[in-house]
């Protein structure tokens, strides 16, 4: 008996399609998307929950160089 889905690759559009109709765009080869708990002030996370997803990994990576804790890591891309 085949699978009820072995259809759907044929008429499923392409994955860039899809993502750009959810308003969505592919993570980048070194991008991954990661989900972390944290403690933060209420008015700190509705900001968070207000920005998208970049923005949110942007500030995070401001903050973590203004912090210096990132001096390592960055080096450690450079040199791949």
């Amino acid at each position: 008996m085949p699978n009820k889905e072995h259809h759907v690759a044929m008429v499923r559009p392409p994955k860039e399609r899809r993502l750009a109709a959810l308003g969505l765009e592919p993570l980048g080869s070194n991008e991954v998307s990661a989900r972390f708990r944290m403690r933060l002030d209420k008015r700190v996370a509705a900001v968070l929950e207000g920005m998208t997803p970049t923005q949110r990994g942007e500030a995070l990576v401001i903050g973590l160089r203004a912090l210096g804790l990132l001096e390592g890591v960055e080096d450690e891309q450079e040199t791949r």
